[in-house]
């Protein structure tokens, strides 16, 4: 039997935990606002980019 599948839907609240905890998330999110993405859009690309596909980082994503 395998690992139960890892599952996240894209919730800023939670990323803005999550980031507050990496730091390279946190430089990825703070570059894309720099660049003119509103906060929100940085947040949900860099779900998208370094969290939605690694077990792990769903796993701290999860994490109340």
């Amino acid at each position: 039997m395998g690992e139960p599948e890892l599952v996240a839907d894209f919730d800023p609240v939670k990323m803005e935990r999550l980031i507050k905890r990496d730091a390279l998330l946190q430089f990825v999110v703070n570059d894309l606002v720099h660049k003119g993405h509103s906060r929100k859009k940085a947040l949900e690309v860099t779900f998208n980019g370094y969290v939605l596909d690694d077990s792990v980082m769903i796993r701290e994503y999860n994490k109340e």
